[in-house]
C-alpha cells in the first residue's frame, strides 16, 4: 500500500515539486520556491536528501544538526522540526516517511539533482565501456553541470560537510575524466579556461594541475604549461612543505624535453571542420540569495540598455575587498545576457587571488578564445597575432564580457573589442583610472536593510527576529561588508546552539574581529592583505604609519604629522590610498577608515612595529595639541596660557575666526578623546596630562562631559605620575567644572578645593584665585550663598590686581547672579554689566552668554522686564550663534521667565516649551532643575495647576539629588504656591515652611523668592 501511495504521490508532483542539494539547498514547486527556514530545517531536509531512499536514523540526524553538542531536547526537537518540513513542502507527508528508527525521503531520480548527477555518473561509465567516447563526455559535462557548490554551500556542520567532501571528490574526478576525454579528442584548448578556474579553486591537487599543463601544451603554449608547474610547486612548498609527486614531476621534464609520447592527438578523420555553432553562454552561477545593491544594479542595466550604438560599453565597478563586486556584476550579466544574442564570457583575472599570478592580457584572450569554442589551431602562439585574432573574433558580434577580478588598466585594456555593440563588465579594487571611456561606479558598504536580508535567508526570519537587537549590532559590526555578513551568518548556521549575542559579543573585541570573520580560509583579513601586498613599499610603510592614527576619520594634516611630510604631499599618498579602496574620501581633505580595514591596519601596525612608529605618534600629538592650543585660544580669549614650552610641534597659522576654530575642535573630537587614551596607555604623559584641558574647554561648549572628563581624570593621573604640580592643579580644575556641569557638586568641591592647596604650595597667585572662583561657582550652586560671595569677591579684587582680565570678567559673572539670590540686585546689574563690557572687550563670546543672564535676572528684579528681555534676547542669540547646547535650555528658560513677568503667556510657553525639549537632549544636569522650574511658572501662570505641579516636582527630586539648595527652595515655593490655588492649604504650608527654612539658611530675602 506504501508503494502504491508513494508510486501515485511521485507521480502527481515529479513535474513540480524539486530539490537541489549540490549547493545551496533550494526546494522548488514548479515556478514558486518554497521556504525552509533555519538552519535546523537545511540541516534535517538535506541529510534525509543525501540519503534518499535510505533511511536515516534520528541520532545521525541528531549529529548533522548539532556537531557534538546537542542539547538534551535534541531528538524531541528533530522530530518536531521534521514535522514543520512535512508541513512545509507540498505533499510533505509522502516525502518525508517514518520508517523503523527514523525517516527516508521519497524522491525519484527527476526531483532531486543529486540522483541525477549520480545516475549520468552511471551512465557515462556505461557509455565508456561500450565505446563512446563522444557520449561519455557529453554525460558527464551534463552530471557536472548539475553542481552549484558545495551542499549547504559549505555551512552544513560537521556530518554535511563530510558528505559533501565526499561528493566534491567525485566530482573532481569526474572532471578530470572529462577532460582527459577532451584532450583525447583534440579539444584542449576549448577546455583551459575551464580547468583553469577548477584548479585555482583546488590548487594543491596535483592531478588537476596535470590535466590543464597537457591542456596548454596540446594548445601550443609550452611555456605556460611549464608556468603551470612553477605555480604548484610554490603552491606545495608554501601550503605543506614538500615537493611535487613524481608523476607531475615526471610529466614536467616530458614536456620540457618535447618528449613524443606527449604527441598531440589528432582529430577524428570524420569530424566536422570546426564552426561556432551556437553562441557561447559561461557565466558563474547567480548567487541565489543574492540582497541589495538595488541601486547599483539599477544603474548598471540602465547604463548598459542606453548605451551608444557601434562602440562598445565599457562599465567597471571599484571597490574594497569582500564589497560584493562580483557577485554585483554576475547578477547583472544575468538579467542583460538576452540582450547580448552572440553570448556571454565570464573571466577571473586573478589581480587579487591567494597565490596566483595576474593573468596576462595574452592569457587572458587564449582563455576567452578557448571558452567561446575557438580550437587551439586557431589559436595564435604570439602576442600580436592572439591579439588579432581576439579582435577579429569580436568584430561584428554582441557580445556580453565579464573581466573579473583586475589589477590594473593594462591587464584588461588589450581584451575590451574594438568596435562592436558589446557590453564589458569589469570589476576591480583600485579604480582603473587608465581605461579611457569607461562609466566607473565604486561598490561601497551594503545598506542595513539589504545586510539584514542576507541574515535572514541564511538564519531564517525566526532566529533573527528572536535577537533583533543582537542581529542590529552584529550587522554594526561587519560594516555593511558582504564578505563579513556572509561569513557571519555562516558561522551562526553552522552552529545552531550559538545565538546571535554570542557572537556579537566576539565580534566586540577588536583585537579578535577579523579572526572571527574567518572560515575556511576565507575572511576578510585575507582580502585586505592582498590589497596591502599589492602596493610599493613606500605605500605600504605610509598604509602602516596611518594605523597609528587612533580614530576612525582623519585629514590630510594629521597623515602629513604621521608621515612627517607636507600636506600636499600627505593629501597625494591618502588619496592614493582611496584608489586602492583601503581608505574612503569623505569631503576635500577629509577621510574615513572603515571599521574592519581600521582593525586591519592596527594589527599590521602592532605587528610590523619600526622605529619611526614611536616618533610619528608623538609627531600627531603634538599635532593635535598645539593646534587644539590655538583652537582654544581663538574660542576663549584672554585665558592664561599653560606654559610657553613647544614639544615640536607643526607650525601653522592661526585660526582667522572662531567659527573655524569650533568646527576643528567638533570634527576631531572623538580623535582627540582617542588620543588621550593612547598616549597614556603608550606611557606618553606629558601630551596624556596636555591634552585634556582643550577637550575640557571645548565641552564647556558642546557638552560631552561625561567623555571629556574621563580624559580628565587620566590628565590628573599622568600629571601627577609626572610629578608635575602645575599641570595637575589645571586638570584638577578642569575636571572639577566638568563634574559641576553633570551635577556632581561634591565631587567638584573636593577636587577645586585640593587644587586651592596645590595653588597655595606652589604660591602661585593666579591659579589660587582661579580656583577660588571655580570653588564660589560651585558653592553658589549647593546654596552656600555667603561662603560663594566671599570667594567670588576675593578671586575678583586678586584677578584685578594681578590684570587677569578673563577671570575679572568670569568672577564678576558668578558674583552677580549670587547678588541675584541675595537680593541685592542693584549690585547684581553693576556685577553683570562690568562682566559683559569684559568680555566684549576681549570678544569672549561663551562666557558672555552667562553674564548676559545673569544681567537679565538682576533687572528683573528691579522691575525693568523689557531691559531684561533685551539681555535674554542678546544671550540667546549669542547662544545660538555658538551653537552651546549646554547653556541653550538655561538661556530659553530666562526669556521664558521675563516674559510670564510681562504677562506674554502664549510666547513664554513657547519659550519654556523649547528650554524643556533641549534640556531632555543635553548631558549637562546642572541647569535641568532650573528649567522644570521656569516651565512650572509659566504652566501656573496660564492655569494648567496640575502640569506646573508635575514640573515643580522633578525640579524638586533633581535638586534635592543634586544637593542644589536654591533650586530646592524655589521648586518648594512654587508647590506651595500651586497647592494654595488647587485648595490644599495643609500641603501648602508644609512645602512653604519647608522653602522658609531654607531660603532662610541661604540667608535669601523674600524679595528674592
Amino acid at each position: 500500500m506504501r508503494a502504491a501511495t508513494s508510486k501515485h504521490i511521485q507521480d502527481e508532483t515529479s513535474s513540480g515539486l524539486e530539490f537541489a542539494v549540490l549547493g545551496s539547498l533550494e526546494v522548488r514547486n514548479g515556478s514558486e520556491p518554497v521556504s525552509v527556514n533555519g538552519a535546523l530545517q537545511r540541516r534535517v531536509l538535506v541529510m534525509l536528501l543525501l540519503e534518499a531512499g535510505r533511511v536515516v536514523p534520528v541520532s545521525r540526524l541528531v549529529a548533522a544538526a548539532w556537531n557534538e553538542e546537542p542539547p538534551d531536547s535534541a531528538e524531541h526537537q528533530v522530530r518536531k522540526t521534521v514535522a514543520k518540513l512535512r508541513s512545509r513542502i507540498p505533499h510533505g507527508p509522502d516525502i518525508i516517511v517514518t520508517d523503523g528508527p527514523g525517516y527516508r525521503a521519497v524522491v525519484d531520480t527527476d526531483q532531486l539533482d543529486l540522483l541525477r548527477h549520480q545516475k549520468l555518473l552511471r551512465q557515462a561509465r556505461e557509455s565508456l565501456d561500450a565505446g563512446e567516447p563522444e557520449r561519455a563526455a557529453a554525460q558527464l559535462r551534463e552530471a557536472l553541470a548539475l553542481w552549484r557548490g558545495p551542499v549547504l554551500s559549505g555551512s552544513g556542520g560537521r556530518v554535511v560537510d563530510a558528505a559533501s567532501t565526499a561528493l566534491e571528490e567525485q566530482r573532481l574526478s569526474a572532471a578530470e575524466q572529462l577532460y582527459d576525454l577532451c584532450i583525447d579528442a583534440g579539444e584542449a584548448a576549448e577546455i583551459t579556461g575551464e580547468l583553469r578556474v577548477l584548479v585555482d579553486e583546488h590548487p594543491l591537487r596535483e592531478t588537476l594541475r596535470s590535466r590543464l599543463m597537457l591542456a596548454l601544451y596540446h594548445s601550443g603554449q609550452q611555456a605556460a604549461a611549464l608556468d603551470e608547474f612553477a605555480r604548484a610547486r610554490g603552491h606545495l612548498a608554501d601550503e605543506l612543505g614538500i615537493d611535487p609527486g613524481t608523476e607531475l614531476t615526471g610529466l614536467h621534464e616530458r614536456i620540457l624535453r618535447q618528449d613524443p609520447s606527449l604527441t598531440r592527438p589528432e582529430r577524428s578523420a570524420s569530424r566536422v571542420p570546426h564552426q561556432v555553432t551556437e553562441a557561447p553562454y559561461a557565466l558563474p552561477f547567480d548567487v541565489p540569495d543574492f540582497s541589495g545593491r538595488s541601486s547599483e544594479l539599477k544603474w548598471v542595466c540602465d547604463t548598459a540598455r542606453c548605451a551608444q550604438a557601434g562602440a562598445p560599453t565599457v562599465l567597471a565597478l571599484d571597490g574594497m575587498g569582500g564589497g560584493g563586486k562580483t557577485a554585483l556584476a554576475i547578477r547583472a550579466a544575468h538579467e542583460l545576457a538576452e540582450q547580448y544574442p552572440d553570448g556571454s564570457l565570464f573571466i577571473d583575472l586573478h589581480g587579487f587571488t591567494p597565490g596566483q599570478t595576474p593573468l596576462s592580457a595574452f592569457h587572458a584572450q587564449g582563455d576567452l578564445l578557448a571558452a567561446a569554442g575557438i580550437p587551439s589551431d586557431e589559436i595564435p602562439t604570439v602576442p600580436a597575432g592572439r591579439a588579432a585574432r581576439w579582435q577579429s573574433y569580436m568584430r561584428g558580434r554582441r557580445m556580453l564580457l565579464v573581466l573579473d577580478n583586475a589589477a590594473a588598466s593594462e591587464q584588461v585594456r588589450a581584451l575590451i573589442p574594438a568596435s562592436c555593440d558589446s557590453l564589458v563588465l569589469i570589476t576591480s579594487r583600485p579604480r582603473l583610472t587608465g581605461l579611457d571611456g569607461a562609466e566607473w561606479l565604486s561598490v561601497g558598504a551594503l545598506p542595513e536593510q539589504d545586510s539584514h536580508q542576507i541574515l535572514r535567508n541564511t538564519l531564517g526570519a525566526e532566529r533573527v527576529e528572536k535577537e533583533p537587537d543582537a542581529a542590529r549590532e552584529l550587522l554594526r559590526l561587519c560594516g555593511g561588508l558582504p564578505l563579513a555578513v556572509r561569513i557571519a551568518a555562516a558561522r551562526l548556521a553552522n552552529r545552531p546552539h550559538w545565538t546571535v549575542q554570542r557572537l556579537v559579543e566576539r565580534l566586540r573585541d577588536h583585537d579578535r574581529r577579523l579572526d572571527e570573520l574567518t572560515s575556511e580560509g576565507r575572511g576578510v583579513a585575507g582580502a585586505l592583505l592582498l590589497s596591502y601586498q599589492s602596493m610599493p613599499d613606500d605605500q605600504r610603510t605610509a598604509f602602516r604609519l596611518l594605523g597609528h592614527h587612533p580614530g576612525r576619520y582623519l585629514d590630510a594634516e594629521e597623515a602629513a604629522a604621521l608621515l612627517d611630510t607636507d600636506v600636499l604631499t600627505a593629501e597625494d599618498v591618502l588619496e592614493e590610498l582611496v584608489d586602492v579602496r583601503l581608505l574612503e574620501a569623505r569631503e576635500p581633505g577629509v577621510y574615513a577608515l572603515h571599521d574592519l580595514v581600521r582593525s586591519f591596519v592596527q594589527r599590521v601596525a602592532q605587528g610590523q612595529q619600526a622605529p619611526e612608529d614611536g616618533q610619528a605618534v608623538r609627531r600627531l600629538l603634538d599635532h593635535y595639541l598645539n593646534t587644539a592650543e590655538r583652537a582654544c585660544d581663538t574660542l576663549f580669549p584672554g585665558r592664561r596660557r599653560f606654559s610657553d614650552r613647544d614639544e615640536g610641534g607643526r607650525a601653522r597659522e592661526e585660526f582667522d575666526h572662531k567659527d573655524k576654530a569650533l568646527q576643528w575642535l567638533d570634527q576631531h573630537r572623538d580623535s582627540l578623546l582617542a588620543a588621550v587614551d593612547a598616549a597614556y596607555h603608550g606611557g606618553l604623559l606629558w601630551h596624556a596630562a596636555r591634552l585634556p584641558r582643550e577637550l575640557g574647554f571645548h565641552s564647556s561648549i558642546r557638552g560631552y562631559d561625561a567623555s571629556a572628563n574621563a580624559a580628565l581624570e587620566k590628565g590628573v593621573s599622568a600629571s601627577r605620575q609626572l610629578g608635575d604640580q602645575p599641570l595637575t592643579r589645571l586638570n584638577l580644575m578642569n575636571l572639577a567644572m566638568g563634574k559641576w556641569r553633570l551635577g556632581q557638586l561634591r565631587d567638584a568641591v573636593a577636587r577645586l578645593e585640593e587644587a586651592v592647596a596645590l595653588s597655595r604650595r606652589m604660591e602661585d597667585v593666579h591659579s589660587e584665585a582661579e580656583c577660588r572662583a571655580r570653588l564660589g561657582q560651585a558653592c553658589n550652586s549647593m546654596g552656600e550663598l555667603e561662603r560663594a560671595l566671599h570667594l567670588c569677591q576675593e578671586a575678583n579684587e586678586r584677578a584685578q590686581e594681578l590684570g587677569f582680565t578673563r577671570l575679572d570678567g568670569s568672577s564678576l559673572s558668578t558674583l552677580s547672579l549670587i547678588q541675584v539670590r541675595l537680593g541685592r540686585f542693584e549690585e547684581a546689574a553693576q556685577s553683570g554689566e562690568r562682566a559683559v563690557a569684559i568680555f566684549d572687550s576681549i570678544q569672549e563670546v561663551q562666557l558672555s552668554v552667562d553674564a548676559l543672564s545673569n544681567l537679565s535676572q538682576a533687572t528683573e528684579g528691579l522691575g525693568r522686564f523689557k531691559e531684561a528681555l533685551a539681555w535674554a534676547d542678546a544671550a540667546l542669540e549669542r547662544c545660538q550663534r555658538m551653537s552651546m547646547p549646554s547653556v541653550l535650555p538655561l538661556v530659553l528658560a530666562r526669556r521664558a521667565d521675563v516674559l510670564v513677568r510681562m504677562g506674554e503667556l502664549e510666547e513664554a510657553a513657547d519659550s519654556a516649551g523649547h528650554a524643556l525639549a533641549k534640556a531632555t537632549r543635553s548631558t549637562d544636569d546642572i541647569h535641568r532643575a532650573t528649567v522644570h522650574l521656569s516651565v512650572g511658572r509659566v504652566r501656573y501662570a496660564q492655569g494648567d495647576l496640575d502640569t506646573a505641579k508635575a514640573q515643580q516636582l522633578l525640579a524638586h527630586e533633581i535638586a534635592c539629588r543634586m544637593e542644589l539648595r536654591y533650586d530646592e527652595a524655589c521648586a518648594l515655593w512654587g508647590l506651595a504656591r500651586t497647592a494654595e490655588a488647587q485648595g490644599h492649604p495643609q500641603t501648602a504650608r508644609r512645602h512653604r515652611s519647608a522653602a522658609d527654612n531654607l531660603f532662610s539658611l541661604m540667608k535669601v530675602p523674600e524679595t528674592a523668592r
